[in-house]
């Protein structure tokens, strides 16, 4: 059965999730007056929660790993910011404060992760300088961080490639009837956490499920399940590894394999600078 349903896979998508990721820039919530007041008059100063916005997408846009977006609107919460980065299909929102010490000019910046829904321990970045003039050296220095911080997140949708194949109907291949599509996914990472948008689980795959897969050696970790047919999206994520997400288009009553690559992050020297 095998053979014979091996000269029958078709490959349906051969690709890469090479598109780089995209950061979303929120304007910074000033901690100060945004107005001096001098012998009672209001006098406007330099709009440093503009100014610095400006400058960290400058130097975040200087990098060849990342796609930028500068938003307008300021994001008072994480909650906000990923209803609006949601909008312009971000994988990552940065917000972040500002304010005038005693002795010191400081910036803190927060790296929402968009498919989380939140922002992961250890995402913070701070910077501090001495006076308003070097406020272009915070931007850097934050920028630098953020960086660094999205190249070493396993959210990253880069670096991978997939294969979706369809092997047949579920009543040829003996899972029974059904209008739900059945998937198999195949990945080369060793503990993956997999997600579809459908709430569907996956779990460790059967003797059957593994019959067609081209690799006999035990290969890669296998999941498998009964999906909703239709539009989905899954998710694939592994701490060390660039993350991969596709869009789906499963048929009522078929079987699916969904063969993905992921690549190991490279943790060495400063990426893209």
């Amino acid at each position: 059965m095998k053979t014979l349903w091996a000269t029958f896979l078709i490959a349906v998508f051969c690709g890469s999730a090479s598109a780089l990721p995209k950061v979303a820039v929120f304007p910074f919530q000033p901690l100060m007056d945004s107005t001096y007041d001098v012998w009672g008059d209001q006098v406007k100063v330099l709009n440093y929660q503009l100014a610095l916005q400006s400058f960290i997408v400058s130097d975040l846009t200087r990098s060849t790993d990342v796609e930028v977006v500068k938003i307008d609107d300021l994001a008072f919460n994480v909650e906000a910011a990923l209803e609006k980065a949601k909008v312009v299909e971000a994988d990552f929102a940065v917000i972040g404060t500002f304010a005038e010490l005693p002795t010191a000019i400081r910036g803190d910046a927060q790296l929402v992760d968009v498919s989380l829904g939140k922002v992961p321990r250890g995402y913070q970045t701070s910077s501090t300088a001495g006076r308003w003039e070097d406020l272009s050296y915070v931007a850097r220095d934050l920028a630098d961080q953020l960086l660094g911080l999205i190249s070493s997140s396993s959210s990253t949708t880069a670096e991978s490639i997939s294969r979706l194949i369809i092997e047949g109907n579920r009543l040829d291949l003996g899972y029974g009837p059904s209008s739900d599509a059945r998937l198999i996914v195949e990945v080369n990472s060793p503990a993956p956490k997999v997600s579809l948008s459908s709430g569907a689980t996956l779990r460790r795959c059967s003797i059957r499920d593994r019959s067609n897969s081209e690799r006999t050696d035990g290969g890669p970790i296998c999941y498998s399940g009964d999906v909703p047919s239709g539009e989905q999206t899954i998710q694939i994520e592994q701490r060390g590894y660039y993350g991969h997400k596709d869009d789906l288009s499963l048929a009522p009553g078929k079987v699916y394999r969904l063969i993905v690559e992921l690549q190991p992050m490279n943790f060495q020297g400063d990426k893209g600078r």
